[in-house]
């Protein structure tokens, strides 16, 4: 694993960027890694946060760089990091191919899980890395570490999966043929790649 944390200024920097560059890096917790395959970028869009939940998108409006974990069909967690000092911004983590502690995760899962499925999801990769709400509000780094990716990868968009509103927008990003990624849709390699 890379040894070289990512610079909280990353993090403030447009939430699009944010979300492509995502892609490589390793989000590490009390020795339980994974490395991310799989984002979505929210905004000022109408499916954020930011815009359809005063309290909830609080943190996506006034922060960067600061974890964001709240809980989807009340018992979900999702990770997302807060992005963007010039407005709300967000980045949900979809999917990490798991690189390190996959004895706990599978522990942490209660079955024996294929590799490929431990951390396939924003729900399945909370569960591997134990994240709840508790993680809430926190510095990114503490105790959550993102460590620079080791090499660039390549890059696919997709509209973002399971919303209902701001549907067309193509702000999903993922490493095209990696079986971690949640699910694969028609693909669009991303010519920023």
């Amino acid at each position: 694993m890379t040894k070289n944390l990512l610079p909280l200024a990353f993090f403030e920097r447009e939430t699009l960027l944010v979300a492509r560059e995502l892609l490589g890096c390793t989000i590490e917790v009390a020795g339980v890694a994974g490395r991310v395959v799989e984002t979505e970028a929210y905004t000022t869009d109408a499916a954020s946060h930011a815009v359809t939940s005063r309290e909830r998108g609080r943190l996506m409006r006034e922060t960067a760089g600061r974890v964001y974990v709240y809980l989807i069909y009340g018992m979900y967690a999702c990770l997302n990091f807060t992005t963007d000092v010039n407005g709300p911004g967000a980045v949900l983590i979809r999917a990490l191919e798991p690189v390190a502690g996959l004895d706990l995760m599978r522990e942490r899962h209660g079955r024996n899980v294929p590799v490929r499925q431990l951390a396939n999801g924003p729900g399945k990769l909370c569960r591997a890395l134990a994240i709840d709400t508790t993680f809430n509000g926190g510095r990114i780094h503490e105790p959550i570490r993102i460590f620079a990716a080791e090499e660039k990868v390549e890059v696919a968009t997709s509209p973002r999966i399971g919303i209902t509103k701001a549907i067309d927008l193509p702000w999903r990003f993922y490493v095209p043929g990696n079986t971690s990624v949640s699910r694969f849709p028609t693909m669009s390699k991303d010519s920023r790649s």
